[in-house]
């Protein structure tokens, strides 16, 4: 009998572990703090080989290291889609899959000097906030600032620009992550983006990898502001979208 019970035992503890248990189809955008933008559902693995795809979104990093998923909060819609929905918008987010619940609208852009203006707009067409882009010089690439009404504005700052905060000891990490990672195919290693800490005076807001991933910190700014800022990117050339005069 206590044979049996040790044979038992051991084929219990070499047994593989049960399955991840499933992701939510979707989640509330609207305490999200770290997202990233594009089609990726379920990304590639050892544990889960090749990436899975489903529709162009705001999505929320969940799962495990070995069961990562990419979960929905808001879905972007095409240029043609937001032309004819928003007459002046660049880009559009909606609150469903079949994108019939508008969230909001990213108008312009504006053109003052050397700074380009993205207005943010509710479902209703009011005023959220407006992102800037400031074009840069021959020895500087562009920057950029979030206005929302009611609190400080938000200035997007280089890494180097905050030494001692956390945001820029996780953008240290994060590039040692991107010079760690394996040539691509040809010979040569991924681009490098920058990260940027952006911040109200010396309180940290958010922290941006490239324009793919987002990390809130101020539970003030609103969301919606936030998914603006990789709808336009943050390339060397502005993006315009929809809007194309």
């Amino acid at each position: 009998m206590a044979f049996g019970r040790g044979r038992s035992e051991r084929a219990q503890s070499e047994a593989p572990p049960p399955p991840p248990a499933p992701a939510p189809a979707q989640v509330d955008w609207h305490d999200v703090r770290t997202f990233v933008l594009g089609m990726v559902w379920r990304p590639h693995t050892p544990e889960q080989p090749g990436n899975k795809f489903g529709d162009r979104a705001i999505r929320v990093p969940m799962g495990t290291e070995e069961h990562p998923v990419n979960v929905p909060c808001a879905y972007a819609g095409s240029d043609e889609q937001t032309a004819s929905r928003v007459p002046g918008a660049a880009f559009t987010l909606y609150e469903d899959p079949a994108q019939e619940r508008l969230l909001c609208s990213v108008m312009g852009p504006v053109e003052e000097g050397r700074t380009l203006s993205y207005e943010v707009r509710d479902a209703a067409g009011n005023p959220l906030g407006t992102l800037h882009r400031i074009a840069g010089n021959r020895f500087t690439r562009h920057t950029w600032r979030i206005d929302q009404p009611g609190h400080p504005p938000v200035n997007g700052v280089g890494e180097l620009a905050s030494r001692s905060s956390v945001g820029y000891r996780a953008a240290v990490v994060a590039m040692r992550l991107l010079d760690s990672l394996p040539e691509a195919e040809g010979g040569k290693k991924p681009k490098k983006y920058r990260t940027l800490v952006w911040q109200a005076g010396e309180e940290e807001v958010m922290l941006s990898e490239a324009s793919k991933k987002m990390t809130i910190t101020a539970d003030w700014l609103d969301r919606r502001l936030a998914f603006a800022f990789p709808l336009i990117g943050d390339d060397d050339k502005p993006r315009h979208g929809a809007a194309t005069s």
